[in-house]
């Protein structure tokens, strides 16, 4: 790489970097960590009387049960626990309804001995930050949600703590997280590999293998099993399919199973951690993903209230409800309440027959929870001040009342025994003690997502200073001119003086926030001068020569300004997917104007020059043919512009709805093949063979043109990857997808091999062609060398004829043999031709991580943006052989958009459920497959359209220079007479190549920096907003997410296009020797 090109690389790497930096010192002060009181709850507490005459011992409260059998089963929804007795015709159930008849029984048989409730789970509905508030009774916040994949210890006090500091055996067995939250904690354990959800019998196998011999052998004192089943089959096939039926049949078999081994000594708990979506996904905040399900069983009496309906517990409130049960202190940070039902019951104290004993034995339990808190918010308001001290003096006061109100009445009880008014008083101080406890979750709740606005404001600053430096860089027309040295320096300079005192800040925090900002704000006041003095002297260039294309610029511009103001507002965040349709088709259409109105100015041009022939076609006579009118250059372009809108819409029936769109129906490529079932089920063939088809026409497409332009007769290790192995692929694509579409128990009970073999030929066959392509990247065939001047063809018969024949002249004309240029195929298309190369591959790559739901979604984003190019190619004036090519603002504006939409026609939203986490596992079995490997997975997966299209964006540096026939018939332009050379023109100008792709990386990096201001301004102007962590939080994440990876897949084909252009040169170099 020159010196020119090192030059221009390190200035995209810093403002990169710039980009980079703002977004984690944002994410900083956005998504902190709560502050965490690092204090253990003990039994040595001021507020527990320890004076009961009764029970088994305990530390806050008499010991109800000495063990506890905790059934975690991962997304057990609430609606698979309860029984609906209307619905007895099988037809009519869901396929995961009434398949817990077991539980139906019990609590119809011993209603003072189980209990069934709603269990609400708090957002983000993931594993992990599930795990964390039924162990520590806390609010995970939503920036927990990153670490789902890379779980560390728990250091907060929690009920595994408590149990083993008071001497409780804990015995676990199932997913192995467990084991990374609570190290050294478990007496015994058997941890099962839980992330490929794939697996749907494994890890419930194996736990009930070692589940019963624990139970029987009594060593324990609270035995944890976490199934995963349920779970990996509603990611696999949904809730509604026959494989759910059979799970949640065999988990009520292991409910039966346990109850027949219980001891009176015995609770049982059985739960979800949260629910599962129609779709079978998690992550969000929707009804069905926070309602799981909680079965509470005794083999004695648990409870003396009447069952009531549909009844409702927060999930935080299972941590002092065992712990009290357990007779253990209540974890220090919980924010739980105790489940009032299991506490009004005392087999010691007769409570049965005393509905006042029943109330004051559940305030007992109470109070000590309420004191818990206190005491919690006490150590907390030390430590953080974000506390609102007149309600927490308020909630101090009600506890300070409701004590002394409790004071006085067991003084009444003891003195005037069971008063008539006495039971009205103990339900209205059981009531103050529940209110002071909802009070403080609340309150909790409210600022628990703190907030740092210095980092905020710091990190919104970077990224306007990479923004403005960004469009400084890439309307100077030439940045190593003299004339305006100084002026980039000093862009450079503050940028990275900026930068530096940044990254400090973020690391150290040595700086006053204060200090950085105005640093900030002055920088970004310099930045935004000379980006005016940049624009001034463009508009002085181009004072002469107002066109359409400037104000195509201008109409792209306004684009930008409405997609960053639609991140303010809800509902066009949930809704982008159609408003991103209508702007990108706009954007379309006024490309297809202009190309109109280029050819118009073509004519003119030539009428004006010609005028003798106007007077000949005024004299013809008017007849009217339809070969004509098809082929008038306005009529072609209107024809493909119409075919570019319409596999943009099409590209719609590959989006899946989100939960807040109304009347959003899904089609048939919603759900995995396997899950067409019932009426869908004639549906499945029809489907898959369509995919195939549409991958079968990805493959002959590309190939059809590198035939066209004579790259296919290459004989490069690289153009044989790409005639046989490119097809192998396909054919293994398709072959797995029919794999994956055989019935559940036959797919699972193939060899694992089976289910690995095709996409490691896939992934194997691609990595060798891309290898290949990037060590040998011409596809050209050179038949003869000289030292003269190349000749160069392509093999279409049109063009082919009269090179020929030229050819033949310059050789008859030559006396001697070495003097005869060397006939070189693909010669003309040597740029274009590496990049389709490149893009057919990483297309297929794509395919395989879609599957057959989505990757119709690739053709159709292929097909538009062949049509796009030739529109764009139409557009331009004619050049002159010398010309370059400059990539304008409206064009990358246009791409971007492409590349947005093809987001949403992959199947995805920017929401936690809609990751397609199944895709990290293709090609792999079990949980053999590596972190450093299944994120790259999943990402790929979930930014196809981003990688494909960034890939597709260089295209348009060369293809203008092609003239395809396309191109030709919307513009009535014929090729010169000279010898049609390609995209090979610009290799007679390395610097103006460098230059141009240098600003196309800047463009496009521009139009994404736009929209990842855009959402961070409106994640932070609305992160009080009642909807911030269910639209705008995650809308930033995957901005910033899908950012990082257009900068690193821009980066690359920034080096790709060199790699290129070096190789052309030692070619070049080489024939003329």
């Amino acid at each position: 790489m020159d010196t020119h090109g090192l030059r221009l690389l390190s200035l995209i790497c810093l403002l990169v970097t710039i980009y980079f930096t703002g977004t984690l010192i944002f994410t900083k002060g956005f998504l902190l960590m709560r502050a965490t009181v690092n204090q253990s709850s003990s039994c040595n507490v001021d507020f527990a009387v320890q004076a009961d005459d009764h029970g088994e011992g305990g530390c806050w409260m008499h010991m109800r049960y000495k063990k506890a059998v905790i059934i975690l089963i991962d997304a057990l929804k609430y609606d698979f626990l309860n029984y609906n007795t209307s619905l007895r015709n099988e037809l009519e159930l869901p396929a995961f309804k009434n398949k817990f008849p077991m539980v139906h029984q019990l609590l119809n048989r011993h209603p003072n001995n189980a209990r069934l409730y709603k269990f609400i789970a708090d957002p983000p509905t993931t594993t992990l930050q599930r795990l964390k508030g039924l162990t520590t009774g806390s609010l995970p916040t939503f920036v927990d949600l990153v670490s789902n994949f890379g779980s560390s210890e728990i250091v907060e006090d929690n009920i595994i703590n408590q149990l083993v500091k008071h001497d409780k055996k804990v015995n676990f067995i199932g997913d192995e997280t467990w084991m990374d939250l609570f190290p050294r904690q478990f007496s015994k354990s058997f941890p099962i590999p839980s992330f490929n959800v794939k697996d749907i019998h494994v890890c419930d196998n194996t736990v009930i293998k070692h589940l019963m011999p624990q139970l029987k052998k009594q060593n324990w004192d609270v035995l944890i099993a976490h199934l995963l089943g349920v779970d990996h089959c509603g990611h696999r096939f949904g809730p509604n399919h026959p494989a759910m039926a059979h799970k949640l049949t065999q988990m009520d078999d292991l409910i039966r199973n346990v109850t027949r081994y219980l001891k009176d000594d015995t609770i049982l708990f059985v739960f979800g951690d949260h629910g599962m979506t129609n779709t079978g996904d998690h992550g969000g905040d929707s009804d069905d993903e926070l309602e799981a399900g909680l079965f509470v069983y005794s083999t004695v009496q648990m409870t003396s209230s009447a069952l009531g309906p549909d009844k409702t517990v927060a999930q935080t409130d299972i941590v002092p409800t065992v712990a009290l049960l357990l007779g253990i202190p209540i974890p220090f940070s919980s924010l739980g309440m105790v489940i009032t039902d299991l506490f009004n019951h005392c087999p010691w104290w007769k409570t049965s027959n005393s509905e006042i004993k029943q109330v004051y034995h559940t305030i007992k339990a109470l109070r000590l929870n309420a004191y818990q808190m206190s005491q919690y918010l006490t150590s907390y308001s030390k430590i953080a001040s974000d506390l609102p001290l007149d309600r927490f003096h308020q909630q101090e006061e009600l506890l300070r009342n409701s004590e002394n109100e409790l004071q006085r009445l067991l003084t009444a009880m003891v003195t005037e025994g069971e008063t008539t008014g006495m039971l009205g008083r103990l339900k209205t101080l059981q009531s103050n003690y529940m209110k002071y406890i909802a009070d403080v979750r609340e309150v909790c709740r409210s600022i628990w997502a703190k907030f740092d606005i210095s980092l905020m404001v710091i990190g919104i600053i970077t990224l306007a200073v990479g923004l403005l430096g960004n469009i400084y860089f890439f309307v100077t027309k030439n940045i190593s001119d003299e004339k305006i040295l100084v002026r980039t320096l000093v862009v450079v300079v503050v940028s990275v003086l900026y930068l530096l005192y940044a990254i400090i800040q973020m690391i150290t925090e040595f700086l006053h926030p204060l200090v950085l900002i105005q640093f900030g704000s002055v920088v970004v006041l310099v930045l935004c001068v000379l980006v005016k003095l940049s624009l001034s002297s463009k508009e002085e260039t181009q004072s002469d020569r107002k066109t359409c294309a400037s104000m195509l610029d201008l109409f792209a511009s306004l684009i930008c300004v409405i997609y960053f103001c639609s991140f303010f507002s809800n509902s066009f965040v949930v809704y982008e997917d159609r408003v991103l349709l209508f702007l990108t088709q706009t954007m379309v259409w006024l490309y297809c104007l202009k190309a109109v109105r280029t050819n118009l100015s073509s004519v003119s041009l030539a009428v004006q020059s010609h005028p003798d022939v106007t007077y000949r076609q005024k004299k013809t006579r008017v007849t009217f043919d339809i070969g004509e009118v098809i082929t008038n250059p306005a009529v072609v372009c209107l024809m493909t512009t119409a075919a570019c809108s319409l596999c943009l819409k099409l590209m719609t029936n590959f989006r899946m709805c989100r939960e807040e769109q109304v009347n959003c129906t899904s089609t048939i490529f919603a759900d995995p093949l396997a899950n067409l079932i019932g009426e869908r089920k004639s549906l499945r063939n029809f489907r898959y063979f369509f995919s195939v088809s549409c991958v079968a026409l990805f493959t002959y497409l590309t190939r059809k043109w590198m035939q066209h332009y004579g790259n296919l007769n290459s004989t490069t290790f690289s153009m044989i990857c790409y005639k046989y192995g490119y097809p192998f692929c396909a054919v293994c694509c398709a072959l797995f997808w029919a794999l994956q579409g055989l019935p559940q128990v036959v797919f699972d009970s193939l060899p694992s091999w089976q289910h690995m073999v095709l996409p490691w030929l896939v992934y194997g066959t691609l990595l060798i062609s891309v290898v290949s392509l990037v060590a040998g990247p011409l596809c050209v065939l050179q038949l003869a060398t000289s030292k003269a001047s190349a000749a160069f063809y392509g093999t279409s018969l049109p063009q082919l004829i009269p090179q020929v024949y030229n050819q033949l002249k310059i050789e008859l004309q030559n006396d001697s043999v070495e003097d005869k240029p060397p006939t070189v195929y693909g010669l003309g298309s040597v740029y274009s031709a590496s990049i389709v190369h490149l893009l057919t591959g990483i297309g297929l790559f794509l395919v395989l991580l879609l599957g057959d739901r989505f990757s119709p979604s690739i053709l159709l984003g292929l097909i538009a943006c062949f049509f796009f190019l030739e529109l764009y190619s139409a557009g331009l004036p004619p050049r002159t052989d010398d010309s370059t090519v400059e990539i304008s603002w409206s064009t990358l504006v246009t791409h971007g958009l492409l590349m947005s939409l093809m987001f949403y026609g992959t199947g995805h939203q920017t929401t936690i459920p809609s990751i397609k986490w199944e895709s990290a596992f293709i090609g792999f079995h079990g949980d053999e497959v590596s972190a450093l490997i299944a994120g790259p997975l999943a990402i790929s997966n979930t930014f196809a359209g981003h990688i494909f299209f960034t890939v597709a964006c260089s295209l348009y540096l060369f293809w203008p220079y092609l003239e395809g026939v396309l191109c030709l018939a919307m513009t009535q332009r014929h090729r010169s007479s000279a010898p049609w050379r390609g995209d090979f023109a610009v290799y007679n100008d390395g610097i103006s190549l460098r230059t141009n792709l240098f600003k196309l990386v800047l463009g496009f990096i521009l139009f994404s920096s736009i929209k990842l201001l855009g959402s961070v301004v409106a994640a932070a102007m609305h992160r009080r907003h009642l909807m911030v962590w269910k639209i705008f939080a995650p809308r930033f994440m995957f901005e910033s997410i899908s950012n990082i990876v257009i900068y690193i897949v821009l980066f690359l084909v920034y080096l790709f296009v060199l790699r290129v252009d070096s190789a052309l040169s030692k070619f070049v170099k080489t024939s003329m020797t």
